[in-house]
């Protein structure tokens, strides 16, 4: 089913109106794609820099604390065990990647399952010009207010552009990101996804590559 969407000025007022292609944003959902792609984002995320000390790396322990028989006392051999208070742990984490991969036609399908979710909740917004005479957080916090963007936004552009990059980066619920750049997870994070024709036109002939 075609998804047509209004293109809107600075001032929200329709100039146009462009068919989403259907090969993007008109794709079969497979939640279980979106899961994996996330889980894989979330993953090689991470830093994975936790790190416990063995028993063998605990500092002490060297001496028996006390005879092995006589005292009444449970026989022990080193003040380290991971019995022990201040022991060694026991099956700790330690430094490791967490990363992984998923196929790169499975990660094309996510992206357009993404997109198309975001489509048919009618969040992706399209903006005749996504561009500014000079960096401004009001100027950008204001054109995002006029489109009625609500909740945590996403500016797609077609390629980086500078100026607009640092009006976002003081908004802490806007995020910027070029078509080359765009993923799964932030997507899903959006509530409004905002593009303009030429990042959509772009967008089609990424995925077709």
């Amino acid at each position: 089913m075609a998804i047509h969407v209004d293109v809107v000025n600075a001032n929200n007022e329709k100039v146009d109106s462009l068919e989403l292609p259907e090969a993007i944003f008109g794709v079969e959902v497979r939640n279980h794609l979106l899961h994996d792609v996330v889980r894989m984002q979330r993953a090689n995320r991470r830093q994975g820099t936790a790190d416990t000390k063995g028993r063998s790396e605990v500092a002490g322990g060297g001496k028996k604390p006390w005879r092995q028989k006589g005292t009444g006392r449970a026989r022990a051999g080193t003040i380290r065990s991971p019995l022990w208070r201040h022991g060694g742990t026991i099956f700790g984490p330690h430094p490791r990647s967490y990363g992984f991969q998923v196929p790169k036609a499975v990660r094309r399908q996510a992206l357009c399952g993404a997109l198309t979710v975001k489509a048919q909740a009618g969040a992706v917004r399209l903006l005749e010009s996504l561009s500014l005479e000079k960096a401004s957080t009001k100027a950008m916090r204001g054109l995002l207010e006029a489109l009625g963007a609500r909740g945590k936004s996403l500016l797609v552009l077609p390629e980086r552009d500078e100026v607009v990059e640092k009006s976002v980066r003081n908004l802490p619920d806007a995020r910027v990101l070029t078509v080359r750049g765009l993923n799964v997870y932030d997507i899903l994070k959006a509530d409004t996804l905002i593009l303009t024709p030429e990042g959509v036109q772009t967008l089609r002939e990424v995925l077709a590559a």
